[in-house]
């Protein structure tokens, strides 16, 4: 009987050469803090920094929107990429070598393992991201009964999903007392339209919730934050089997978690990215509805260019674009059935 090869691992090229095994479930994180498979003590790694993910026979490095990046062979990752043995993986000041004994040559070639070459699992695309979270969620989990603020954050969720998938949200994800959507933006078209759609599921989004709390019977109006941030990043599924997740990846979902934080120190409602926003001056008068400020954002080095408004002052806004509605929404539903097609026909996200 021929004796079973070792599994796959990482090794440190510096050190004591420490390696670490692959073989025990089908994901292992990268990272600064202690919860990671993989710690690496530098300040140069983000606390949640990267990840490997074993999907059908094969690995794949995926970057989690990390500050200084992740290298295969020297080349900054843009997107997921199938790692074969022999490759050296950098984090920060940190070198690894994965191997795999058992990987068969050809089963992923050394031209696309060493160019970034995007997997079938994945996607890249040109997206904007939005974070929506409850304002004082804490204060208000201690005020009120568990079974209500159960039923109330279930309706809040239902309800944003669907104002989501009316203005041509393509992805939701619940994390705690927030919602991340996404919109893919089509290689050609009217990104400004498409961005003005976004605003108007925020500003119903913002209006729906501010009447959660008569329902309910609670004292005081349910308020929420948000932010919003345009450009590329990676969309597919993590995980395997029933355990699979959509989601996506990279610095412009990262920017958008870090831009509605921003939203508490700058005192407003709404913040967008400067890429986002900078599809909205075709119109003047986005310039007197949103004000540009600096914030700082975690993990950045510098502070960041952004441009906020109140809710109140985005209903003034978008009610000087009414004609544009209905553009927006049959752009929104066009987009909608385009994505459905893409996926079905592709099987990327399958």
């Amino acid at each position: 009987m021929a004796k079973p090869l070792p599994a796959p691992f990482l090794k440190f090229e510096d050190g004591d050469g420490r390696e670490i095994p692959l073989s025990s479930g089908n994901v292992w994180k990268i990272g600064r803090t202690e919860q990671n498979a993989v710690v690496l003590l530098d300040d140069m790694v983000s606390r949640n920094h990267a990840m490997i993910q074993h999907e059908g026979g094969d690995f794949y490095l995926i970057d989690m929107g990390s500050r200084n990046g992740s290298f295969v062979n020297s080349r900054r990752l843009t997107a997921p990429v199938a790692l074969r043995d022999g490759d050296r993986l950098s984090f920060g000041e940190a070198r690894l070598v994965f191997h795999n004994p058992s990987q068969v040559a050809a089963s992923v070639s050394p031209d696309a393992a060493s160019h970034g070459q995007t997997i079938a699992l994945f996607k890249q695309d040109n997206v904007s991201v939005l974070v929506v979270d409850i304002r004082g969620f804490t204060v208000l989990a201690q005020k009120i009964d568990s079974g209500v603020l159960s039923r109330l954050v279930s309706t809040w969720f239902t309800e944003v999903d669907r104002i989501v998938h009316h203005y041509g949200g393509t992805a939701q994800k619940h994390i705690g007392d927030a919602v991340m959507a996404i919109w893919t933006h089509a290689a050609e078209g009217d990104k400004h339209v498409e961005i003005l759609r976004i605003l108007w599921a925020v500003s119903e989004i913002a209006r729906m919730t501010g009447k959660l709390h008569e329902p309910f019977d609670l004292a005081e109006p349910v308020r929420i934050g948000a932010g919003v941030n345009t450009g590329l990043a990676a969309l597919g599924n993590m995980g395997a089997g029933s355990a699979s997740d959509f989601t996506a990846i990279g610095e412009s979902v990262n920017v958008a978690f870090r831009l509605e934080s921003a939203s508490k120190e700058l005192g407003t409602d709404l913040v967008l990215g400067a890429s986002t926003f900078d599809c909205l001056r075709q119109w003047p008068s986005a310039a007197t509805h949103f004000r540009a400020a600096e914030a700082n954002l975690k993990g950045y080095d510098a502070p960041v260019k952004t441009w906020h408004t109140s809710f109140a002052v985005l209903s003034e806004f978008l009610a000087q674009h009414g004609e544009d509605r209905s553009t927006a929404t049959k752009s929104a539903l066009r987009q909608r059935m385009e994505y459905r097609h893409d996926r079905k026909s592709k099987n990327i996200f399958a």
